[in-house]
């Protein structure tokens, strides 16, 4: 599997969306769920402990649905206002990214955006180790990095963000299975945010 890869990956496989996390869960709605990642809901870690807890969390998750060892892709979309230019620089704090495209989002989402903005996608291929993206993890925890883990071989993406996962399987059975799996960590909501 190659970073260039991904793009017909995600073309084929998820044709209605831009691989932008929170576009997931309005596009495959029946196929989406969210879990939080600590008890009663609540949105960020304020110790030790608590980090502690979400990063139980969302290694459990990763490690149930991709399996050690697997490999799968790690996508990330920075916004570029204006000029396009190389932002991979950004990321080396984490891994070493590979630009696949950019997506001109007024052309694209004229009804979100007025402003001429770029969405540039970055993706590296990893093979999923349990406790191996925890500075990552952490980092989208407390909102100041995005990345969404694709692993074609599960038919599954795992989008972390700051409160929980976001998952889309490929099936609306898988997915009903999981959320039963993992009620107990299910948002009390109706609509499942």
């Amino acid at each position: 599997m190659t970073e260039s890869e991904f793009i017909s990956y995600w073309d084929r496989e998820y044709p209605e969306a831009l691989p932008i996390n929170h576009e997931l869960k309005w596009k495959y709605k029946d196929r989406w769920f969210r879990i939080h990642s600590l008890p009663s809901s609540k949105r960020y870690a304020e110790n030790e402990d608590e980090y502690g807890i979400i990063l139980d969390r969302q290694n459990q998750l990763i490690n149930d649905l991709i399996g050690q060892k697997t490999e799968m892709f790690i996508s990330v979309g920075l916004y570029e206002y204006g000029s396009l230019g190389d932002r991979s620089k950004e990321l080396e704090g984490f891994d070493k990214f590979q630009k696949v495209f950019s997506v001109d989002l007024k052309k694209e989402r004229p009804e979100a955006y007025e402003d001429e903005v770029h969405l540039e996608i970055y993706v590296t291929v990893k093979k999923w180790e349990k406790n191996s993206q925890d500075k990552m993890l952490r980092a989208i925890a407390d909102d100041k990095f995005r990345a969404m883990f694709v692993c074609p071989s599960k038919q599954c993406i795992i989008a972390p963000y700051d409160g929980g996962v976001d998952i889309v399987m490929d099936t609306t059975q898988k997915r009903n299975e999981l959320k039963s799996k993992y009620k107990d960590w299910l948002s009390d909501r109706e609509d499942g945010l």
